[in-house]
This record gives C-alpha cells, structure tokens and sequence, in this order.
C-alpha cells in the first residue's frame, strides 16, 4: 500500500508550485497568489492551537467580554506569523468566506460584517509616517491632512467611529529600527506617539478597534512602547498542533476521513520489526505517534522541528513544509511511509555548507555500501542538529528501515562498515553515535591506504603477513619459510609456513627443503589449519595494518589516535592469524623410508617443543636399535650427531634428553660403555655409571662375548630354617557370588626375642571393580573395602581402549602411577604387508 492510496496531497505539492513562504504585502498585489485569495488561503489553513487563541481575543473583544483588542504574533522566521496575520485579516477582510470557514471549524467566533481592514508591510513601505499609509488605504486620508505634529487619541477615534477597524503590521520593528536617534528623533518621537495612542485606543472598552502586529522580538525600543499597554502575545513557535498543521498545509484529505485501520497496519509492520540494536521505550505509544504523524515518521518531524527552530536561516515551519512538499511530490505514489533517509539532502546545505561538502565528497566511497548513502544521509542530518549534532545507531536504523526492502540486521551490518570506509565520518565510542566532522577521519584514511595497498602492492602484504605471523602470533621465536632464511645449524629451529597444502605437495615441498642440508632434524615446520595467502579477509586486514603503518609521518596524531588504531588493527589480524596455527609435521622411520604425519600444536614454540618432547621414550628405543646393527658400537658424539642429522630419528630438543636416555640404558643393562681405553662398562659386573663424555663407545650386549660384561659369583640359597621373620600362609578359596572371591587360612609368624609363634587368621579377598570411568571404580571400591582392616597388596588391571597409536599409548602409560611391580600385555594390532 501506498500513501496515495490513503491521502491526496494538494494539487499544489502534487505539481511542485507548493508556496511555502506567505508574504503579507502581497495581499495587494494583482498576481494569483495565496495571500490575496481568502477562498484558496482559509482553507489550506489549519486552526493551531495558537490562531484559536488569537479567535478568543477577538471574541472577547466583540462580545466587551473583554477591553483588550491589541495582540502581537510573535515567533522565530517561519513560525507562521504571517500566516496567522493573513488570516485574521482575510476574516476581516472578507467576512463571508471567513465566517464559513470558522463554522466548518466549529470555531465560536462572528466577525462583523461591516468590518474594515488593512494591512501594512513595512518590507514594502517605506513611509515616514506611519499612519499615513493607513489612513489612505481605509479611505480616510482626512484625518491625514488634519495632523498637525501627531495622531491623537481623537484621530484613532474617529477612524473606527462608524465599523470596527482592524489594522494589521507585518514587520514592523525591522522599519522602526532603520530610524537613526540623534538623525530622526522627531519622526521616531512622531511615530511612536501614533503606535501608543492607537494601542490605547484599541484597549478601549467603547471602541471596535483591532491592532495585530508580528513580531520576532528584536526591537527593545518597540516592545517598550507596547509594554504601556500590554497587548496579548500569542507564540506561533510554541502552538503544540505543528505537526498537524503540516499535515492540513500539504494534504487535501482531513484527519477524520482516514482509515485509521490500514494506516496502523503499515505502522505495526515498521514497529514489529523494529529489533535489535534499535531501542524503543513503550512500544505502543511509539505505535499510536507513528499513527497520528502518518504519512511522516514521528522521528523525521522530530528532527525537521530542530533543525528549523531559530535562527533566520531555518525558517521553521515553513522549512519543514518546504522539504515535506518536495519530498511527498516525490514518493507519495511509491512508499507506504516517509522517513529521514527519503528527504533530499540538498535542502540542509546552507545549514552547514562544509560538513554537506564532506558528506557530498563521501558518496563516491560508499557507494558499494548497501543503504550507504541513506544511512550518511540521516548521519548527517542529525548532525546539522545543533542539539544533539550525532545519530545515534536508533535513529540510523529507524530513518533508514523500510518493510521489505532492506532488514535492520543489514542495515546494522552496513552503518558498521560505514566507519572507517567514509572518510569524514566519525563515531563516539563511548556511546556508540555518528557523526559527519569536517576533518578527515583518521579510520577513513586508513582505509583509503588499504585500498590503495590492495590495488598494487601484493608483494608488501605478504611480508607484513609473515612479520605478523613471526612478531605477534609466535612472538618472535621463530622464522617463516620460505621468506626468512632458515640455517643449517644444530640447534633447534621452529620454521612456520604461511602456505597451507596437501599432504603429498607438503611432503615434495619439504624434501625439497631438506636435500643437501646436514642438520634436518633440528628443523621442527609447523603448517597453518587453513589458506592464509588465498584468504581475501587476512589479505584485507593485512593491507589494513599497512596503510595505517603508512601513515605513520604524513598526518597530524597528536593524540596519537593513528598508533592505537595501528595496535588494534594488527592486534585483530594476529587473532585471526592465531585461528589459522597449527600442526607440527612429525618425521617416522616407518621402515620403508620416512613418513610425514601432522600433530596438532598451539600456536606457542613450548607448546610445540612439549609436543616434540614426548617422543623422549624413543630416544633410548632408537639408542638400542642403532647399536644393535653396528658390531664396532657407535661414539656417543656420533650417535648424537645422527640424531640433528637424520630425520628417521626422534627429535633431541635438549642434549640432556639425550644423555638421560643413554644412562637409563646403562642402568637397564640394554648397552655396554667403552672408554677410549678399552675399558668396558657394564651395569652387570656391578659398574657404575662411567661420566657420559663424548669419547666412550656404545654397544649392545649381543654384540659382545659375555665375558666382558659378566663376572662369575658363587651362587648361595636360603636356609628356610634361619629365617627372622617370615611365616607361611595356607587355605582355601571361596567365591561368595557377588563379585569377590575368599581365601580363608592361617599365617604363622615367628615374633620377637623369645621365639614364641602366633598363628593370625586371614582371609584374602579378591574384589572386582568394574566400570568406564575411574569415579565409577571408586565407588565400588567405597562400597566392598573395609578402610578399618583391608589393605590392598595387589591390583590387576585391564583396559579395553579405543585404537591408540605408539605416542599415545606412551602417554597413557606415563600417565600409570607407580609400583613396587608393573606387568603389562599390550594387544596390538599390525598391518600386514602384501
């Protein structure tokens, strides 16, 4: 539905010829105009609140209710004074065509029918003596010529002696302060004596005489010679109904003859989806405002109504009609409701000249920005707003949002990218308000770099992709391949790829690499989760982090608002950048040559070093292995060297992981150390542990004659007879049917000094614990063991597991506590090679 179908505007806004301005010294004039055609002007005239107050007057006046017959419209340029002034006029003027257009109103007032009127604009006349255009124009030029030095009580007298007169002035003050002090004293003496006898006589009981001036309150000197006589001031400014004179002035159709019914259903369908992050208090009377303001959202008058009050540039009212006209012209045949966004832009430019340049200059920015140029367009409106100069993100939404061309979910989606893309458009963070500022915006800047960055210099963000990566994602502790050099050193290196492949491509890529290089397991590469090259939302920020770096020198930051926004820029980009990290690629020896596998890793080097350190285990399996196919042992300093060497071996972070693992394989028997001196060391003839230095030779225990290793003692048994203590225990088991099975029997144990035997009765329970989870383990162990006298001596466990690969399971044996003994089988399933 549309406005049409609801209102017809009047045939002057359909055609453009809408005649906002009224000018009073028109009413003379021989061209059609408004002002003197009472049959056109009456009825386009609503009766405000303050033109009903001004017909009160006049009543009281005409029933000698009242003495007072000298009232003053007063208000700021458009409030509508002269307006009102024809009005009151033409009721004089024209009694009949007035009378009838008071009766339609119900407006309790009977103009005399024999009543004479005149109206003097002193934009026109330019007189020296004010009554003298008066009196000429009611015919009585008479009493002109019968002045001597001024007009007394008896000439005003005698001018309304026959019919009530009614003498209207259309801007007097600005003629009366054209008078010099010292230059026409007489005549401002002269003059002023005339306007005090001719307010004195309209305050006369017995006289029909009426005296309406407008005023826009600017004359001391003239409000003095009104303040003897205190006429009424009737404020134009301050009616309360401008909204529906507005309506009256531009619409044919009256209030009463509209289908309230369809117009609140166009409104319930803005109010319903008025929803987050608009804010609206009492919902259904911001319903019934929309309803009474219809066909114009209540925020649009709102705003018009403070961008025109006060001021001589504003116009006021009539402003706000002037606009509305242009603007119904124009969409009345197309939208259901008028908002902000729908007004021309072009009206308010000689508010603010400047800040309507910047919001011109905007345009081009924003253009791919959906609803762009309507939510700049209400920005800046609200910004012209002396009172609030800002929009808040409320007002944005509910001036631009329209049922089923846009959501307010997108709309709120294009406001936020609007800052930081229009370059004079700024934002009050505290409270979250748009405005439109004369400067440049430093975030507008930025991002006009970022897009000239984005146009031509791919190569530069690519290497700040790589900085950020290497300074702000890993903290500067490690190099990016391939843009940074990575040595060839033996110490350990964390290589981090920008590039995110295929297993197979990141496998070729890697040999690449590593061909001809000596130390390959020094180099620990972790790859990115996803593209980061390819990812046109990383290459955007990083061009963003660019051209505000860019900036850096060539504008004025005395705030150093330009360094923050580097800070949160680059601050978002290594947010993004740490989402993309990672996976630590794992070489293994899988027996037919290396294989590559991936380990997820944080984006932190001790989070992959700690990664990398599980695989301490096999350091000692790979120690063994080695020196079991080299009959002559392997030097400690070679073996070492194979592990920074060669890729099929664990990774050594530290030398002592290494030397810690070499011990422990002393200790277990599983190698035999050499000195340079042929000495051999072994954990079987009772050696100790020999200082780990680079000289000594590993070997194998099979590798050697067992001589070398072994010493021959005399082997001696036990005599059960000399035992100290001991005891021996017999019995039976039972099983008992709930899970736990008895063995009832009695231990014998020899005590203290005199020998005596004591004979204890046990039982030896075996208690099943089952479950999925060790809570559920130890709830049954509360429930079957008796804290007062069992003591568990052994625990036998069986874990049935989901498939675990060689590190995993080594990590769940790290994870066992620990005993006196430890036995476990492990089931493993292999491959089987065709």
């Amino acid at each position: 539905m549309t406005i049409s179908e609801l209102l017809t505007p009047r045939e002057e806004v359909q055609e453009g010829r809408f005649q906002g301005v009224l000018q009073a010294h028109k009413v003379g004039g021989s061209e059609d105009r408004l002002e003197n055609d009472p049959s056109r002007l009456l009825p386009m005239t609503y009766p405000s609140n303050a033109l009903e107050t001004a017909f009160d007057h006049v009543d009281n006046k005409l029933r000698s209710r009242d003495s007072q017959g000298g009232i003053t419209l007063t208000g700021p340029y458009g409030a509508g004074k002269s307006h009102g002034l024809l009005t009151l006029y033409h009721l004089f003027n024209s009694p009949d065509i007035g009378q009838e257009w008071l009766d339609e109103w119900e407006i309790a007032l009977d103009v005399p029918d024999s009543a004479e009127a005149t109206i003097l604009s002193t934009s026109e006349t330019d007189a020296d003596h004010i009554w003298e255009p008066i009196f000429e124009d009611l015919g009585r030029e008479d009493i002109s010529e019968d002045v001597k030095r001024y007009v007394t009580t008896d000439h005003i007298e005698d001018l309304c002696s026959d019919k009530p007169v009614a003498i209207f002035f259309d801007e007097i003050e600005t003629w009366w302060e054209s008078f010099s002090d010292s230059e026409d004293e007489e005549l401002v003496e002269r003059n002023e004596f005339f306007i005090q006898n001719l307010l004195e006589v309209a305050n006369d009981p017995d006289e029909d005489l009426f005296v309406f001036i407008t005023l826009l309150d600017k004359s001391d000197d003239f409000k003095r010679i009104l303040n003897r006589t205190n006429p009424y001031a009737v404020d134009l400014n301050a009616t309360g109904d401008r909204e529906r004179i507005i309506l009256h002035r531009l619409f044919e159709t009256r209030r009463e003859e509209l289908d309230e019914n369809k117009i609140r259903d166009i409104v319930q369908n803005y109010v319903e989806n008025y929803s987050y992050p608009i804010e609206i208090e009492e919902e259904k009377r911001y319903e019934n405002r929309m309803v009474e303001t219809y066909p114009f959202h209540p925020e649009l008058l709102d705003l018009l109504d403070n961008l025109y009050e006060g001021g001589k540039e504003r116009q006021n009212v009539r402003g706000a009609m002037n606009v509305l006209a242009d603007t119904v012209r124009r969409l009345y045949q197309e939208t259901d409701l008028i908002i902000t966004s729908d007004i021309e832009a072009a009206a308010f430019r000689g508010i603010n000249q400047t800040l309507f340049n910047r919001y011109v200059s905007d345009l081009d920015s924003i253009e791919d920005i959906d609803y762009g140029e309507e939510l700049l367009k209400t920005i800046l409106l609200y910004t012209l707003d002396e009172r609030s100069q800002m929009a808040s993100v409320t007002e944005c939404l509910l001036g631009t949002y329209k049922p089923g061309k846009n959501s307010v979910s997108k709309l709120d989606m294009s406001l936020q990218n609007l800052y930081g893309t229009a370059h004079y458009l700024d934002r009050d963070e505290q409270k979250n308000n748009y405005y439109i500022t004369e400067d440049p915006k430093l975030t507008a800047l930025v991002t006009r770099e970022q897009e000239r960055v984005l146009d031509g210099d791919r190569e530069a963000i690519e290497e700040k992709l790589a900085e950020v990566v290497r300074d702000d994602v890993w903290d500067g502790d490690v190099v990016v391949y391939p843009e940074d050099d990575v040595s060839d050193s033996r110490d350990i290196s964390v290589v981090v790829m920008l590039d995110y492949l295929s297993n197979g491509a990141l496998e070729k890529k890697l040999n690449g690499f590593f061909e001809g290089r000596t130390y390959q397991n020094t180099v620990l590469f972790v790859t990115p989760n996803q593209k980061i090259r390819q990812d046109d939302d990383l290459i955007s920020k990083a061009a963003r982090v660019l051209g505000a770096e860019n900036l850096r020198g060539k504008v004025d930051d005395e705030q150093g608002e330009l360094e923050k926004i580097i800070r949160d820029e680059r601050r978002e980009l290594r947010n993004e950048l740490e989402d993309n990290y990672g996976s630590w690629v794992k070489w293994t020896d899988s027996g037919g040559g290396l294989r590559m596998r991936k380990k997820s890793v944080n984006p932190d080097v001790e989070d992959v070093k700690s990664k990398v350190g599980r695989d301490k285990t096999y350091i000692g399996e790979k120690i063994v292995e080695e020196v079991q196919d080299a009959e002559n042992g392997v030097n400690v300093a070679s073996m070492l060297n194979d592990f920074r060497q060669f890729r099929r071996m664990p990774v050594v972070l530290e030398d002592s992981a290494f030397y810690s693992a070499l011990g422990q394989l002393y200790r277990d028997g599983k190698i035999i150390l050499e000195s340079d001196r042929a000495k051999f060391y072994a954990t079987q003839k009772g050696d100790p542990l020999p200082d780990l230095d680079d000289d000594l030779t590993i070997h194998h225990p099979d590798n050697l004659d067992e001589s070398v290793y072994t010493e021959t003692e005399p082997e001696s048994e036990p005599d059960p007879d000399t035992t100290g203590t001991g005891g021996v225990t017999t019995g039976s088991s039972i099983g008992t049917g709930d899970g736990t099975t008895t063995t009832v029997g009695q231990t014998e144990t020899e005590t203290g000094s005199g020998g005596e035997t004591v004979s204890t009765e046990t039982e030896t329970k075996t208690v099943q614990l089952e479950g999925n989870s060790p809570r559920v383990l130890r709830s049954v162990a509360e429930s079957r063991v008796n804290a007062d006298s069992d003591i568990a001596t052994h625990i036998d466990l069986s874990y049935d597991l989901d498939d675990l690969s060689k590190e995993e399971l080594i990590e769940f044996l790290e994870q066992l506590p620990s005993a006196i003994h430890i036995d476990a089988q492990v089931v493993i399933e292999s491959e089987v090679q065709d």
